[in-house]
């Protein structure tokens, strides 16, 4: 048994030495990752706008006057519209699910203007100062 004893005395600083390797070797998210309440805003204002573009879309599915339903989507939108645009104006370059948060927005304002919310993606965009106008990302 003191052979047992002696290797698990051995094994004991390589285990310790490898889990630090593996710690030091970049395991975890990308930083700099938005704080919890930032990633919860985040979470909301996308699956928000997501909701609303998806409403959007069966809306105007078929012919007829839309004009108050699209309004009401509109203010959802632009609600959500803020929320993404808050926490953008504290830090574009967070990453939140892989993504910065200016990548966020400009996805937002192509998604908002293919959907038919125009006035929503205006409001996103000037926000935040002009993302998504065309400029390559």
């Amino acid at each position: 048994m003191t052979g047992n004893s002696s290797i698990r005395r051995a094994l004991t600083p390589l285990t310790v030495a490898c889990a630090a390797a593996v710690l030091g070797a970049g395991c975890g998210p990308t930083p700099p990752q938005a704080p919890l309440a930032q990633a919860k805003k985040l979470d909301s204002a996308t699956g928000d706008i997501a909701a609303a573009c998806g409403l959007a879309y069966q809306v105007t599915a078929f012919p007829g006057d839309h004009r108050s339903d699209l309004a009401s989507l509109e203010a959802s939108a632009t609600s959500s519209e803020r929320k993404l645009a808050s926490v953008y104006t504290r830090h574009p370059a967070w990453i939140y699910q892989g993504e910065t948060v200016g990548n966020i927005v400009d996805d937002g304002v192509a998604m908002l203007r293919a959907c038919g919310l125009h006035d929503a993606a205006a409001a996103l965009s000037a926000a935040t100062s002009g993302r998504a106008s065309g400029r390559a990302r």
